[in-house]
């Protein structure tokens, strides 16, 4: 339920007070443990800690300087320290710097208990925190367990509504487009209340209202206020009710997710509702994709007619029934199409592509936010697909530029660089690597970069983190744990300690 840090170089006695934790309250979760101030500063941001229990004398960073790092970035989090050290100037720093507690060394079951019941009260009077925390935990269904009887006593008096609604928007855009549910506050009763959830992912948000009374009339009326307030010119808003969050918070997310991707207009905003979190979504029906057109194009496709290819599939999605479907229709028809194709061109030639070609298809129908963007994608798309075929031998370039990569992974490469120095268009160099490659240049240079620090990591233990991301090519050792992270699911530290795996 709480997270909590642990930075002690004694690798025995930050053990012992790691198993004591967990021994004596199973509410708070140890989700870093170290040696030093300074890999514990390096995954600060990664594991947001309620409360940090710190020794003072460490190597390379010491306890005080690592609090300091914690209050800049996060100044509600508790902090405490392990000392041996019963000296004033010590104790007059800590008093500066917020710390809540000073334990003596080493810290017994007496010491660590009445700390950590204490600490429990002072998170727990923080109802937006005890409130975020228990949302996250059901929405990703991580109770553990249901956590401690005063965890289960907070969730029934923060959570006592007699019912809920789960609202979910998907929208539109660029990459860093990001859905937020919009305020509801002027359509709610006195007493109802509104919960943000945590960030789902890119284009995507959700929130929880807490209501007195959900009829099938207030249910729309909510959902359309929801829909209008929206900041997006293109999206799809579901809502479901739900009984007990605890139960049904979960798969009302997975219902509503599934449930906006099959909805999801070609432009506007599109609303949709359910009544339980335990519905069916509506099926994804194909388009017509007459039998007679489907052979003009692949005839016009393999004789390699660009020209004539393109405008005659735009007479197809200009028809009625594809202008009223949905992106969902239109992304699973095109790519029977497209698999169609592709079969037809390996028949007539044993050089066909064979590249992956779904994500780019993905990105044409669903990041464009009106029809016409959506058209013009596509035209792009197959455009793509007619120049590769043609300059199939002219791409050795892609085995130059992953070459280019290998041996200069440690310099500060960027695409429109890359671009400017094999004299390619940046959009054309990243699509027809990707379909050789299966990754883009920069997510290439990146795999690159994390091997190489995951062998510098086991072959030289003794360099720090930062010397490593500085070797890599990572100037920000902050940015470089991140990274790591997200690529490996470990962080470097965790990497070192399970020697590799």
């Amino acid at each position: 339920m709480f997270r909590i840090l642990i930075a002690e170089d004694e690798p025995l006695l930050l053990k012992s007070i790691a198993d004591k934790i967990r021994q004596l309250d199973p509410d708070f979760k140890i989700v870093g443990e170290y040696e030093n101030g300074e890999y514990a500063v390096l995954e600060l941001d990664l594991l947001r800690p309620h409360v940090v229990l710190t020794d003072i004398y460490m190597p390379v960073m010491d306890g005080l300087s690592l609090i300091r790092h914690v209050r800049e970035r996060s100044p509600a989090t508790i902090c405490a320290i392990l000392t041996g050290y019963r000296d004033f100037e010590y104790a007059r720093q800590a008093i500066q710097l917020g710390v809540s507690d000073l334990l003596l060394k080493p810290p017994t079951a007496d010491i660590l208990g009445p700390f950590l019941a204490e600490t429990k009260r002072r998170l727990s009077r923080n109802q937006t925190l005890v409130e975020a925390e228990l949302l996250q935990q059901w929405m990703l269904r991580k109770e553990e367990g249901g956590g401690s009887e005063e965890i289960r006593r907070l969730a029934q008096e923060y959570f006592y509504h007699s019912r809920y609604l789960v609202l979910y928007a998907r929208v539109a855009g660029s990459p860093e487009s990001q859905a937020k549910i919009p305020s509801l506050l002027p359509v709610l009763e006195d007493g109802e209340r509104q919960y943000a959830l945590p960030p789902i992912g890119a284009y995507e948000g959700a929130s929880v209202i807490g209501v007195h009374n959900l009829t099938e009339a207030r249910l729309e009326k909510l959902l359309e206020y929801a829909r209008s307030e929206l900041q997006a010119s293109a999206a799809c808003v579901t809502a479901v009710a739900a009984a007990k969050l605890q139960d049904d918070l979960h798969p009302a997310l997975e219902l509503l997710r599934r449930a906006s991707r099959a909805g999801f207009p070609l432009e506007g905003k599109r609303v949709r509702s359910f009544r339980g979190p335990h519905d069916r979504p509506y099926d994804i029906p194909p388009l017509p994709l007459p039998g007679s057109l489907e052979q003009e194009l692949a005839a016009l496709w393999v004789k390699k007619r660009k020209s004539d290819f393109v405008r005659k599939l735009e007479g197809l999605l200009l028809t009625e029934a594809w202008s009223n479907a949905t992106r969902a229709q239109w992304q699973q028809t095109l790519t029977f199409l497209t698999n169609s194709l592709l079969l037809h061109e390996e028949a007539s030639s044993p050089k066909a592509p064979t590249a992956r070609w779904h994500h780019e298809l993905e990105d044409a129908v669903w990041r464009p936010t009106n029809r016409d963007g959506i058209i013009e994608g596509i035209r792009e798309f197959f455009d793509t697909f007619f120049d590769e075929m043609e300059q199939e031998a002219e791409a050795s370039w892609t085995e130059e530029l992953k070459l280019y990569l290998e041996n200069r992974y440690m310099e500060n490469i960027t695409l429109a660089e890359l671009a400017e120095r094999f004299g390619l268009n940046p959009s054309y160099l990243g699509r027809v690597y990707k379909r050789k490659y299966g990754q883009s240049p920069i997510d290439n240079l990146i795999q690159i970069r994390i091997d190489r620090a995951k062998k510098l990591i086991l072959e030289r233990p003794r360099l720090l983190f930062r010397e490593i991301a500085e070797m890599v090519g990572c100037a920000d050792p902050f940015y470089f744990s991140k990274l790591f992270k997200q690529w490996t699911g470990l962080t470097p530290r965790e990497f070192k300690k399970n020697g590799g795996y």
